[in-house]
Formats: structure tokens, sequence, C-alpha cells
């Protein structure tokens, strides 16, 4: 089976929550969170995981406001995509994240887990529900081809 590997990032100011698909490209996962003292230290432990996890894609959360606009932390992501870009070969995805800290804060709940101190774990989860409403759109575009 070819590999269809993706992975998947929440950005933020000091984090960036971290999921990657199955090999298969069609359950994500929770995998870590990152803590980035800059858009430089970002870009670094970005590409030690691309070289780790060999994807065929990465998906970034793209903070929108609520009514679809552009926002200062959507402008930050979308300068951070473009480096990455130039440091790396594979497709670059931009996903809309509106409501995903929300999701992952109710997936906590729903399990009984604290939300307060679980900010590094609601990253995770965010990235994952990121990556798989990616994944989601994706098979579901596929299978239009088929």
């Amino acid at each position: 089976m070819e590999n269809q590997r993706f992975l998947g990032f929440d950005p933020g100011g000091r984090r960036f929550g971290v999921a990657v698909s199955d090999p298969g490209g069609l359950i994500a996962r929770p995998v870590k969170t990152l803590i980035v003292t800059g858009r430089d230290d970002a870009l670094r432990q970005v590409m030690e995981l691309i070289v780790e996890y060999e994807p065929v894609g990465i998906v970034i959360g793209k903070p929108l406001g609520l009514a679809g606009g552009s926002s200062e932390m959507s402008k930050e992501v979308d300068k951070f995509a473009d480096k990455l870009r130039k440091l790396c070969s594979i497709p670059i995805f931009l996903e809309d994240e509106r409501l995903s800290s929300r999701q992952a804060e109710a997936v906590l709940h729903a399990h009984g887990k604290k939300i307060k101190g679980n900010k590094a774990k609601i990253d995770r989860i965010s990235a994952a529900i990121i990556l798989q409403s990616f994944l989601d759109r994706r098979g579901l575009h596929s299978g239009d081809q088929s």
C-alpha cells in the first residue's frame, strides 16, 4: 500500500499541537505538543517531524474569525506556511480551524478530564480534529472521482 500519511498542526504562539494520520490517510490521532520559542524554532521542530514521519502532505490549522475573515494569527500562519513551503517539497494545506479547541475541550470533558491545566493536550487533540476534518473532506472528494 502506498503511503498516504499526513501530519497535522494546530499552531499557536508558544505551542504547536501535532497529529498524524495512519499510513492510509484515513484516521488522525494526536501525537504531541511542541513547545516553541518562535517561528524559526517551530520550523526546525516541524522539519524534524517531517523527516521522522515522512508524510505526503502537511495540514496546518488556520484560525479564521467566526465570520470567516482573517485574523492577526491567520496572517502569522500564512507566513509560517510560506516559509515551510520553501523548506520542503511536500504539499502544505491550510485548514479552517474555527472551534477546534472548543471541540477538543468537549472531548476532554466527555471523558471526565479536567480542561484547566490541559492546554498541551487540548492543542494536540485540536490538531487531530483539524487533520481529521481535512482527511474526511479529502476522502469525500476522492470518492467523487471513482
